[in-house]
């Protein structure tokens, strides 16, 4: 590694090129962790990073605590780009002179892939002069946000205001000499600022950019609920404010996301595309998105990474529809744009969408009679109209690729109106038929909700083209049957709980029995299981994430997993499955696959499971039952230890006891026993 940088020659480095800073200190453990995967990134990296033009260098702030405190550095390890300082007129390079340009994202995981994605867009972006960009956010005045606040605006687009906890004054110095002049208790106002400040020319075409300070104005951001950012000295850290149109139903939206601009500009474009509530018909459907009333059997010639776009429409009569009913949108508005998936909001009232529903139900029976020697899958009208059968207006949900549209089922005006049952619906209905499992989609898929639920992940190699398409045509394949298979196994549990229900009224009847029973029993409800025992398809890409298994803990015997093997997880990520009911590693077969998830639906059969992350060899693998059930598991391992010794000393006592086990004649006692008792009157 190369010397540390200090105060004397900091300046004149990362003024000369790019370069990537670590300022570190040798007493943090997060440093001391980071250490191996910093020195092999630059061992590795190094070559190509010459040609780059970018240099990965550190700082010990114990050494150059000045240096540290003069570029504000209030943790560690502190991962910074500088880049030489341009000239706004002229656009050239001033000698000497450096600027503080980005951090990197937090939420990035500290890799030496990651490391080195970075530093290769952030020269691309340096080369193209982009990083360095004079923002294109705007001061905004009082007069203009309250105008925002009340919707009085002129704007027909929405505009994205970030607020600020600094004055005026500390915005327009910062600007100027690319420096913080923000108050200490804002750690993050100056990466924050300079995310927004990338922000607003990547979102220019689509919503306007402004800035607002909370010391120079705090009334307006007291009322907006910002108490924190209007006292200088007390740690805060920005905010941000989507402002619509009347147009929309609702003013504003609040971002709570992540900082980083991909975050952002994915939010705001999501936002813009659909506040205008866009009317679709069934060719439009197939115009915006990859919908399909059939599929081939044979892989779809797929572009990774795959767009895996998801519609919401809003259907509704025509003839029946009031404004009342409309009036949800707003809300559906703040779910979609919730969401972390691709999800579009539209209206519809084109009958044929309705008709195209049934036929792709009919097409994906089809599509799963894969197996000629199974029983054959056949299309049931019962079952698909007891799953899709709904009053108007309604949600439809269509994925990109997929046979099968979730069904909003409203019986009564007001179940559309049910905020509460819409926040689920759309909720459970948000996920692709397949989609990559990141690090930042992880707790979406994995929500802590039983193990009921399952997440079916596949490994895939995306550098094999043809490879990566044929196991997503496997996983499609899948996917489609346990949606049809789980909906067949409930709806014949639902017909079977009705004539249960009917027989059991019959036969209170038939003995004449209270009517208050019968009356009761007639009123039991049959409850619907459609939603349960959902299964979720992933799959992570070996590719890009070599090492995201073992993080996970889903490889606690070792296992290596290749390109098309599979795992099942249980949505609270507890339990994984990895064999299939031959006791082989699992692969994405849909031979192979249909069997084993059959097997968790109906709960049969004892599959053998791993837990998650298990602290626990091979050797001790079955200490797993106990480690599964947390402290509760350990206080009961503790109970019948303590009685299995408890027990084990009583028996020895009774053994070794001087006598115990010996006739009366050989302790000497003869036949009466002990003559010396105390007599009985």
């Amino acid at each position: 590694m190369p010397p540390a940088l200090n105060i004397e020659n900091f300046d004149e480095v990362t003024s000369k090129q790019l370069t990537f800073v670590e300022f570190f200190s040798p007493y943090c453990s997060h440093c001391l962790a980071l250490a191996p995967t910093w020195e092999k990134t630059y061992k590795l990296f190094k070559d190509e990073m010459a040609k780059l033009n970018i240099e990965m260098k550190q700082v010990n702030c114990v050494e150059s605590g000045d240096l540290c405190e003069r570029e504000e550095i209030f943790a560690y390890p502190n991962l910074r780009l500088y880049s030489p300082e341009r000239d706004r007129e002229s656009g050239e390079y001033k000698p000497g002179k450096l600027k503080f340009v980005d951090s990197y994202p937090r939420n990035l995981m500290r890799t030496e892939d990651n490391f080195k994605k970075y530093m290769k867009n952030s020269v691309a972006e340096f080369n193209s002069g982009s990083i360095d960009l004079p923002s294109a956010s705007i001061g905004i005045s009082v007069d203009e946000i309250l105008k925002l606040i009340t919707g009085e605006h002129n704007n027909e687009e929405p505009v994205f205001v970030t607020f600020f906890p600094a004055s005026d004054k500390q915005w327009k110095m910062t600007d100027e000499n690319g420096k913080s002049q923000f108050d200490r208790s804002c750690l993050d106002c100056i990466e924050t600022k300079q995310t927004w400040d990338k922000l607003s020319n990547h979102i220019l075409s689509i919503v306007k950019t402004g800035h607002f300070n909370c010391f120079t104005n705090p009334t307006v951001c007291e009322k907006l609920g910002f108490q924190s950012l209007t006292h200088p000295g007390t740690r805060s850290s920005p905010k941000f404010v989507m402002f619509l149109p009347r147009t929309a139903g609702i003013l504003k939206i609040d971002y709570n996301g992540d900082i980083n601009v991909n975050a952002m500009k994915k939010w705001a474009t999501k936002l813009y595309e659909n506040f205008q509530y866009d009317t679709v018909n069934a060719k439009d459907l197939t115009e915006v998105m990859e919908f399909r009333k059939n599929l081939p059997f044979e892989p779809l010639n797929s572009y990774y990474p795959l767009a895996n776009k998801i519609s919401v429409v809003l259907f509704y009569d025509i003839d029946t529809v009031t404004e009342e009913d409309k009036a949800i949108l707003p809300y559906l508005l703040e779910l979609v744009t919730k969401s972390p998936f691709n999800i579009n909001l539209y209206t519809a009232k084109h009958k044929k969408i309705e008709t195209n529903i049934e036929t792709q139900a009919k097409n994906l029976v089809e599509f799963i009679n894969y197996d000629e020697n199974a029983k054959p899958w056949k299309f049931d009208r019962s079952l698909f109209l007891a799953s899709t059968l709904t009053t108007k207006p309604t949600l439809y949900v269509f994925r990109d690729n997929t046979l099968f549209t979730s069904v909003y089922q409203s019986f009564a005006p007001e179940d559309i109106r049910d905020v509460d049952k819409l926040d689920n619906f759309i909720k459970a209905n948000q996920y692709p038929l397949y989609q990559e499992l990141t690090p930042e989609l992880f707790e979406h898929y994995f929500n802590g909700k039983g193990t009921d639920d399952k997440i079916v992940v596949t490994f895939i190699d995306s550098e094999d083209a043809q490879r990566t398409n044929k196991e997503f045509y496997n996983i499609s394949i899948a996917a489609h049957e346990y949606h049809y298979m789980k909906k067949q196994y409930y709806f014949e549990k639902l017909n079977n709980d009705r004539e249960n229900k009917y027989e059991k009224v019959k036969k209170l009847k038939d003995s004449k029995a209270d009517s208050t029973q019968v009356i009761k029993a007639m009123r039991e409800e049959i409850p619907h299981y459609f939603n349960d025992n959902e299964v979720l398809f992933t799959f992570i890409d070996l590719a890009n994430e070599p090492e995201m298994i073992k993080k996970l803990g889903w490889n606690i015997n070792g296992e290596k997993y290749q390109p098309g093997d599979s795992i099942i997880v249980s949505r609270d990520d507890k339990y994984y499955w990895n064999q299939n009911l031959q006791g082989e590693q699992l692969t994405n077969d849909p031979y192979k696959m249909k069997p084993i998830l059959q097997a968790l639906l109906e709960g049969k059969s004892k599959l053998l499971y791993n837990l998650v992350g298990s602290p626990f060899g091979k050797l001790l693998r079955y200490m797993d039952i106990i480690h599964s059930r947390g402290l509760f598991g350990y206080i009961q391992l503790i109970a019948l230890i303590y009685a299995a010794y408890f027990i084990i000393s009583k028996l020895k006592g009774k053994k070794w006891k001087p006598g115990h086990g010996r006739s009366r004649s050989a302790q000497g006692l003869g036949i009466l026993g002990d003559i010396n008792l105390p007599k009985k009157d």
